[in-house]
């Protein structure tokens, strides 16, 4: 497939916006790179597109943090995502449509953004994020970008800035890339969109290093603002998503 070549020059320029917006709120920019890209593809060439784009944006981020990361809630997430995929390899050609874990996303986002005190935060144990792992892997396939599914979960005082970007980073980067083989098997033709990924994974990279470069500038307590603003915001694009379908 051609693409014409003013909407490439376009989804470059917006792929580095959109990875500098990752790289200071820890989510976001994949979220709206997805929603403008099927401004112009299906999702079905949008997600596995969208997925190694992701997958390199994720891992340098994570590669620039890589002493921030909290191996202890990464490593569980590594064990369990693999499996996860699996099995979303082998139903994606069952679950036409991917309302129900929108629904659930939508869900988690808001409690986390205005839970009252008296109710219980998602804090999860460190093991648990096996169990995380496992249905993010379960649902990359069938909804793209999984951050705001991630998100809500590293709402908690004992990650820094650094750190709560870093892993979420990290487990991203795994996230992701279980896609790539996944969408070859399922003989996805990345090589008739090779030049527009390898652009906008350039641009990618250099929006992350410019991102980390602002990240460095604020604080702990603002960028905890920020974090839940684009929870907010985004679980408000879910919304909109989910009345549209």
């Amino acid at each position: 497939m051609t693409v014409p070549g003013i909407i490439t020059i376009f989804l470059i320029i917006f792929s580095f916006f959109t990875a500098a917006i990752s790289a200071v709120t820890g989510m976001g920019g994949g979220i709206i790179l997805l929603s403008v890209m099927t401004l112009f593809f299906p999702l079905n060439v949008v997600i596995p597109i969208h997925g190694f784009i992701q997958f390199v944006s994720n891992f340098y981020r994570s590669y620039l943090l890589r002493s921030h990361i909290n191996w202890s809630l990464a490593i569980p997430f590594f064990i369990g995502a693999p499996i996860g995929t699996l099995f979303s390899y082998f139903i994606i050609k069952i679950m036409l449509s991917p309302l129900f874990p929108q629904i659930i996303i939508t869900i988690l986002i808001f409690y986390s953004v205005f839970r009252p005190n008296n109710l219980p935060s998602l804090i999860i144990p460190n093991w648990a994020f096996f169990i995380l792992g496992f249905i993010v892997g379960l649902f990359s396939l069938l909804i793209g970008a999984t951050g705001p599914l991630i998100a809500p979960f590293f709402l908690r005082s004992d990650l820094k800035k650094e750190n709560l970007l870093a892993t979420k980073a990290a487990i991203q980067t795994v996230a992701h890339v279980l896609k790539i083989p996944a969408f070859i098997a399922l003989s996805f033709p990345f090589e008739n969109y090779l030049w527009i990924i390898l652009f906008m994974t350039l641009f990618t990279i250099i929006g992350t290093s410019w991102g980390i470069k602002l990240l460095n500038k604020i604080n702990q307590k603002l960028f905890t603002k920020i974090f839940k603003v684009g929870l907010f915001l985004t679980g408000l694009r879910m919304i909109y998503k989910i009345v549209l379908g």
